[in-house]
């Protein structure tokens, strides 16, 4: 019996689709509740759909930051589950869409080779949140147009890189 015949069967292992899985469940509930309404849930879910079925457009990462843009539109009062859920959800996004990147659907995957990732992201959570904690108790109400401004150089700086990152050329 040939190696390849007997890996499904493998034990300890998950298909390699299993981490598209997750990126849809993750995508698809931060689209529902952490994007407002609008077009923001309908585009965030049709980002999330190309991102699980083509990876290597890197769709997951304009999945993120128009979930980032999205909550900028939306006027908030400190601190909120929902805005600290977005913070850890797009990291997960982040994460789960680099394991989707290096792990082709088809493969079997071991769970305990993604434990040193996990491990990177409670470290950076930890801290992160509660940083986030602190700024938005802090933050006091911008006035006028201040968040049109920011978010519109956000989509700015966003273009440019996504700009430099789509036209850069191959490495041989």
């Amino acid at each position: 019996m040939s190696a390849v015949r007997g890996a499904p069967g493998l034990p300890g292992t998950v298909p390699g689709w299993a981490l598209r899985v997750a990126f849809a469940i993750v995508a698809v509930a931060l689209a529902l509740t952490a994007a407002p309404s609008g077009p923001w849930p309908l585009l965030c879910v049709a980002l999330a759909a190309v991102s699980v079925a083509v990876p290597r457009w890197r769709s997951a990462w304009v999945l993120i930051a128009v979930l980032a843009f999205s909550a900028l539109l939306e006027p908030s009062a400190g601190v909120s589950i929902r805005v600290l859920a977005l913070i850890a959800g797009a990291h997960a996004l982040h994460v789960l869409a680099a394991w989707m990147l290096a792990v082709p659907a088809r493969a079997r995957l071991q769970p305990v080779v993604l434990l040193p990732g996990l491990r990177r992201f409670v470290l950076i959570q930890v801290p992160v949140q509660a940083a986030a904690v602190v700024v938005l108790s802090l933050r006091q109400p911008a006035p006028g147009g201040w968040p049109a401004i920011v978010a519109g150089i956000a989509v700015l700086a966003l273009g440019a890189l996504l700009g430099m990152l789509l036209l850069r050329r191959p490495e041989r």
